[in-house]
């Protein structure tokens, strides 16, 4: 049985909480995308994913205090209990990526601080993409299409931190190589927790198939 046949009006808190937090992902990953093309400027923003991570913890809450009031749920239950954290920790780890910019007090910005945080954006709009594909899932194909742009997304980044790390290594300067490894890394902590997300996107929508 199809995720659409089975939710009733009641039940639709729980694609909008979980739309609230690929929203939070999405503006969160564009403040990050903002700051590594404005530095030295632009660190003041890390104060907004703060904020959006403080309110992802709400929503993630609610979510909770749902489950445990429903008696039918559009998902497994388990299903809710495992995207849930999978989504709060995306957020944490886009907050404490940006924490690090902002304390850290880079000179500059570089070529590869822009295009991990702009890995992250687009993985952020497959992960908003695929919930909404399960939500309304008539194929598993709705929903693994934009898993597997989330894969590729990952595996790029890897590929990113791998080359990064060793150009690092060709600098003299032995601090910035220490903070710029140290970001580098959260980064790919991000992607990491996003490829998790994707991962549970994909087995709940082949559940409901």
């Amino acid at each position: 049985m199809r995720i659409r046949d089975l939710i009733l009006p009641e039940d639709q808190i729980f694609f909008t909480l979980f739309k609230d937090m690929a929203e939070k992902i999405k503006e969160a990953a564009t403040t990050l995308n903002e700051i590594t093309h404005e530095l030295p400027e632009g660190t003041e923003k890390s104060h907004k994913v703060r904020q959006l991570e403080h309110l992802g913890d709400e929503t993630t809450r609610h979510i909770y205090e749902h489950l445990n009031e429903s008696l039918i749920t559009p998902l497994e239950p388990d299903e809710i209990a495992r995207l849930a954290p999978a989504f709060d920790d995306v957020l944490d780890k886009l907050d404490w990526v940006t924490h690090q910019i902002a304390t850290y007090e880079l000179p500059q910005s570089n070529d590869v601080l822009k295009e991990y945080s702009y890995l992250i954006v687009m993985t952020g709009n497959e992960i908003a993409d695929a919930l909404d594909a399960l939500g309304t899932l008539n194929h598993p194909k709705d929903v693994s299409s934009h898993v597997v742009e989330i894969s590729r997304l990952y595996n790029l980044s890897g590929e990113l931190l791998s080359r990064a790390v060793l150009d690092l290594f060709k600098t003299q300067d032995l601090l910035l190589i220490i903070k710029l490894k140290d970001i580098y890394e959260s980064m790919a902590k991000v992607m990491e927790k996003c490829n998790d997300v994707g991962h549970a996107l994909a087995d709940i929508s082949m559940s409901h198939t």
